[in-house]
């Protein structure tokens, strides 16, 4: 998991629109909320695009469903989401590909604990900004 310090003003801000927000899920680790990219820290999960592997690939798949499903549960339909329905906990900076970084709670529950549990996920953790390896879901 990542470990990091949490301002007080960014320990438990919800989503920034008033009323409702676009969620969009991209895989099973970024979502994007009103056009705002958020890699989700805490976990790693399978890559679709770029995966190593078609079992790589299909585990990405599933991860990125078991997300939406987890937001659906929490948010209803996606487009036009109650505001309130999920807790993004920001990190002050952005990640290297210039997407904001939070971790996400949905009904109470950290996502990251979620995934990594179902094993759709690892658990990734980047001290002072030292990302280990990540796993080789090929198996290799």
């Amino acid at each position: 998991m990542f470990r990091y310090i949490v301002a007080p003003a960014f320990a438990a801000l919800l989503l920034t629109t008033p009323g409702a927000a676009d969620i969009y899920v991209l895989d099973g680790d970024t979502i994007v909320v009103d056009r705002e990219h958020i890699r989700l820290v805490g976990f790693n999960a399978p890559e679709t695009r770029n995966a190593q592997c078609e079992a790589e690939r299909e585990l990405g798949y599933h991860a990125k469903a078991r997300l939406h499903e987890l937001l659906t549960a929490a948010c209803g339909p996606l487009a036009r989401a109650p505001a309130a329905c999920l807790r993004l906990e920001r990190l002050p900076a952005p990640d290297r590909y210039g997407r904001s970084l939070a971790r996400l709670i949905v009904q109470g529950r950290d996502v990251a604990t979620i995934l990594v549990s179902e094993g759709v996920a690892e658990p990734y953790d980047c001290p002072a900004g030292h990302c280990p390896r990540r796993r080789n879901w090929c198996g290799g």
